[in-house]
């Protein structure tokens, strides 16, 4: 990627990113906007939220991912 002159990447990113957008990558957005937001206010976000102020964010991060390792 080093030797590639500045204005092909340029437009390879362009290219990309106009891929990514007409996929739908905007609504994706906008929805997990709206996931994340709806998922704090549950009773085990706030549950996370309590545990992380008790123990620590490091510490409730990973008791939430350790089933998951």
């Amino acid at each position: 990627i080093a030797q590639v002159p500045v204005n092909q990447l340029v437009m390879h990113k362009l290219l990309i990113n106009q891929a990514a957008w007409s996929q739908g990558l905007a609504a994706t957005q906008a929805l997990g906007v709206v996931f994340d937001g709806v998922a704090r206010h549950t009773p085990e976000g706030y549950a996370f939220q309590a545990r992380a102020m008790e123990a620590g964010f490091k510490t409730a991060v990973h008791e939430r991912d350790a089933p998951f390792e």
